[in-house]
């Protein structure tokens, strides 16, 4: 059954290395999992007329004559060839879903991408044979993404002209199939086989690592920079253990301990949909103290553990800090955060009580119910920010004399 919010993007992209304007049935878009009208509606692909339909096994091209109501009941469309001799003979039937079409055009589906991934609005107009994409401001520089279906002879110098009647610091030219080319790391123009994943992502991290070999180096000295080769997912799993996974990797830290866990959610809440570009004041993560423990227990488990082609050094400037300004945020953009709607269930690790050496329990410490005062407090503050659950269910353990379960 087709799904109500699929976009057929493994389709689309077929059409697009094929043609900037072509057709699209509907059978070819439900089998794809997806439904024409959604897709008409979200304004990747727009009506198209029945003069459109090219039969398979035809050799001319030509308009067919179509016959609707011989076998409507059956829901079949009658499909000759007008031609002498003609291609086949007589009439052939074919589901009405494979006649009744849809366009398919570059600039529609483009437009859409563009606000799936990101991208900034291109403020000068992009000459032909491009098609303008959007602006990718990243690493402290404004890239332009253009489409180039097809490269033809002239492709560098045609590249290096519009980079430079944009006015833009690189250029990344998607295309349907990467060309050779002798452009050089100095013009700052990377041709990109373009790739969709089941969301529309467009994965110009890839793109944006070839334009800018030295950034990962940069990057860990400069707190004003993402590292944006970094993806990040928080959940968690009740009555067990939270879970950080880095890159698809799960991360061995924050498993246990819910004021570390909290502190790394209320920074991931605030990068994903608070204000001033995620920067929060450092006391938000309930630390009460000047020396910043919080952050340095953060940044040592952050360290500690090893994630798959991720350095210790970029691991730690996941955290990013304005000194003197006691401001704080996580050095990951935004589209690269997935708060995963177990967080709404989520139930503190730490529990108020002791387990004495006979085995029985005893009176929670002051240390650990100000622990789990603050745990609720950031919860909370998660909430608010539009992580997954309700902000005014969330109890104070220290007044309701247990664990926290599912903000209750």
């Amino acid at each position: 059954m087709p799904a109500d919010d699929v976009l057929p993007w493994t389709l689309l992209l077929s059409k697009l290395r094929r043609s900037d304007d072509s057709r699209v049935s509907y059978a070819e878009v439900m089998a794809a999992g997806a439904e024409p009208v959604l897709c008409v509606r979200e304004r990747v692909l727009e009506y198209g007329k029945d003069d459109d339909y090219e039969p398979p096994g035809c050799e001319r091209g030509c308009l067919p004559n179509l016959n609707y109501d011989l076998r409507a009941s059956e829901k079949l469309v009658g499909v000759a060839c007008p031609e002498e001799p003609p291609c086949w003979p007589g009439w052939t039937w074919v589901e009405r879903t494979e006649v009744e079409g849809l366009r398919c055009r570059a600039k529609d589906v483009f437009a859409k991408l563009a606000a799936q991934n990101g991208l900034a609005p291109l403020t000068g107009k992009v000459p032909k044979p491009f098609l303008g994409v959007g602006l990718v401001r990243r690493r402290g520089l404004n890239v332009a993404v253009v489409w180039l279906r097809a490269p033809k002879l002239g492709f560098e110098q045609l590249c290096r002209g519009t980079r430079a009647e944009l006015g833009v610091d690189g250029m990344i030219v998607l295309v349907a199939k990467k060309p050779p080319t002798s452009l050089t790391a100095v013009d700052r123009i990377v041709p990109f086989e373009l790739a969709l994943d089941a969301r529309g992502g467009m994965d110009l991290a890839r793109a944006l690592e070839e334009l800018t070999p030295e950034y990962r180096t940069r990057v860990i000295e400069d707190p004003m920079l993402d590292l944006d080769y970094v993806r990040l997912r928080l959940a968690t799993r009740p009555g067990d253990r939270h879970v950080v996974e880095i890159n698809g990797h799960d991360f061995g830290g924050f498993r246990k301990s819910d004021l570390k866990f909290l502190r790394l959610l209320l920074l991931a809440a605030a990068r994903k949909n608070g204000k001033d570009d995620g920067w929060i004041d450092k006391s938000r993560l309930r630390d009460g103290s000047d020396k910043d423990p919080a952050l340095n227990d953060l940044r040592a488990d952050l360290g500690k553990f090893d994630i798959p082609g991720l350095g210790e050094e970029e691991r730690k400037a996941l955290l990013r800090v304005q000194r003197g300004e006691g401001l704080v945020r996580l050095g990951i953009p935004p589209e690269n955060i997935e708060l995963d709607e177990s967080l709404a269930q989520l139930e503190f690790v730490a529990t108020t009580t002791t387990k004495k050496k006979d085995g029985t329990k005893g009176k929670a410490t002051k240390k650990q119910e100000e622990g789990l005062q603050n745990a609720a407090t950031l919860l909370r503050d998660c909430r608010r920010l539009g992580a997954p659950g309700d902000a005014e269910a969330v109890k104070t353990p220290a007044t309701s004399r247990r664990a926290s379960r599912g903000g209750t």
